[in-house]
């Protein structure tokens, strides 16, 4: 079936005129940021790219984005024209005890926002219910699909009771009558292939709306163990079309192979992309790449374009160093970046809009 939420690819098409406005060489506001609200995690998934950027599991649990800056943050993202915000951060976003509130916040400040999360720790109270009212999407992290294959694939022992939070909002959807898509992601390597066929099966029992298999981000260090495997995705194909089979009405199982099948490699020699999507880390700060979150590359310093919890949003993006980070970020070696990044295919399309091909008017 068709990935009618266009998820192995980009959007842009639709904000036509901040593009405008960048081809112009103005100053736009981001249109989507992925914020962190948290630098700790319940579980540890074996593939998890958070470990690469400060992510400290249960010992960062305590290590959160603050309440009122937070709030601040959303409201000034609205104000400005940020368009939506996602909370699927380097860590779980679920540890931070002001997640419900900064929702409902930032849904009310005209930003749409969405929900990245393992889905253990979900509020099944008022808090919870009211928080999935005000969110366009939510989307669970689950990679495998029975208790035994969730403790190998996931080290952690609370396979049933995150099935029973994904039955909780399809049960609260139905039941409220929310505009909320709900879905699931697994995260594909060489080691849990074996749970594609299972986990498209237990999306369509569940009832959530879709099922996105997505291939793992790595550093061209191969620091988790699969970008030096990124061929054998190849090999993956036919379980991957089984799995694309057992869709059904109201229910699409959605591979994205523009990235499961290109290696890792770039169309681009440059990062244009980053005026149009931020990122801001789980303790506050605001960066144009989840790389930049890692003190040991020694880019925290150089790439950071504000701290959040002492600053305004607002003034941050009008500020000569955001802009300065900005045309930094254009000097990288883009081939040494970590594979499929979340900007990959808006870089794409910027870079194919500053080096069009010729004869452009034969359409």
């Amino acid at each position: 079936m068709a990935d009618k939420y266009l998820m192995d690819g980009h959007k842009l098409y639709w904000h036509l005129d901040r593009v405008r406005d960048w081809l112009d060489g103005k100053r736009i506001v981001p249109i989507h940021i992925d914020v962190g609200l948290s630098k700790g995690c319940n579980i540890r998934c074996e593939y998890c790219f958070g470990v690469l950027q400060g992510n400290f599991y249960k010992k960062g649990a305590e290590v959160y984005f603050p309440r009122e800056p937070l709030l601040r943050y959303v409201r000034e993202a609205g104000e400005a024209g940020v368009r939506s915000m996602g909370f699927i951060g380097e860590g779980e976003p679920l540890l931070n005890p002001h997640v419900y509130e900064a929702i409902v916040e930032a849904r009310k400040a005209g930003v749409d926002v969405s929900l990245g999360t393992n889905g253990i720790l979900l509020d099944t109270a008022q808090a919870g219910l009211e928080a999935l009212a005000h969110l366009s999407w939510i989307r669970f992290n689950v990679s495998a699909a029975s208790d035994e294959a969730y403790k190998r694939v996931h080290r952690s022992k609370d396979f049933s009771t995150a099935v029973e939070k994904v039955r909780f909002c399809v049960q609260a959807k139905k039941a409220h009558k929310l505009n909320l898509t709900i879905g699931l992601q697994m995260v594909l390597t060489p080691t849990n292939v074996d749970q594609v066929v299972p986990l498209a099966r237990l999306g369509r029992e569940l009832g959530v709306d879709y099922l996105v298999i997505k291939q793992c981000s790595d550093t061209i260090e191969s620091d988790l163990g699969v970008y030096d495997k990124l061929g054998r995705y190849e090999d993956f194909i036919r379980v991957l079309q089984d799995a694309e089979n057992l869709s059904s009405h109201g229910y699409n199982v959605i591979v994205k192979w523009n990235k499961i099948t290109n290696k890792g490699q770039r169309s681009y020699s440059q990062c244009l992309g980053v005026p149009f999507l931020l990122y801001s880390s789980g303790d506050g700060r605001l960066y144009p790449c989840g790389m930049c979150f890692d003190f040991e590359r020694g880019m925290e310093e150089e790439y950071r374009m504000g701290d959040l919890k002492d600053e305004s949003f607002k003034e941050i993006i009008k500020s000569e160093r955001y802009w300065q980070v900005v045309e930094r970020v254009k000097r990288l070696d883009v081939n040494k970046c970590y594979s499929n990044c979340r900007t990959h295919a808006i870089n794409e399309f910027v870079w194919s809009l500053r080096h069009p091909p010729e004869h452009v008017n034969f359409v």
